[in-house]
């Protein structure tokens, strides 16, 4: 996915759009892209090396913390698309992350805190490291579905309010 073939992807009518892309480049596109059609969104942070989905939350994709991720789709997000934060500190995208500090993959097999700066594996996938566990990505899906459906029932609320129905 790129900036200019979203709309293929997408095409038109969607209600709310959620992301569990986990790669940066066609993430920001989406992204971008949705903000400039006002499609609502709410997009997932990365999963790797956590264990404790009670830790999961939403919040602005700017007040993300403990997250890679987002903070690389932060930064692409700025120097490819022009999307910075506004008065109140928010980009205005919903992203689902976890607030539990990463654990990461050591040559041993071991997991530590920090990552290792000796040769041995450097990514959170499962093929040279740690992964992710299914609990909690099951539960970044669950925990996004759960905002967007809260966030079209307000909004079908305020419409039938502002009609008066």
């Amino acid at each position: 996915m790129t900036p200019e073939n979203v709309a293929e992807y997408l095409g038109v009518g969607f209600s709310y759009v959620i992301d569990a892309i986990d790669s940066v480049r066609p993430k920001a596109a989406l992204i971008a892209w949705c903000r400039r059609y006002k499609v609502p969104l709410v997009t997932t942070g990365g999963a790797g090396g956590q264990i404790d989905p009670t830790q999961i939350q939403v919040a602005d994709l700017a007040k993300t913390i403990q997250d890679p991720l987002a903070a690389k789709l932060r930064e692409r997000l700025k120097s490819q698309f022009g999307v910075v934060k506004n008065s109140k500190g928010k980009l205005g995208v919903d992203c689902v992350f976890s607030t539990e500090a990463l654990v990461y993959p050591q040559a041993d097999g071991s997991v530590c805190a920090m990552k290792s700066t000796a040769e041995g594996p450097k990514r959170m996938d499962c093929a040279s490291g740690f992964g992710a566990a299914t609990m909690v990505t099951a539960t970044f899906g669950f925990v996004a579905v759960s905002h967007a459906l809260k966030k079209m029932l307000a909004k079908a609320q305020r419409d039938a309010a502002a009609s008066g129905k």
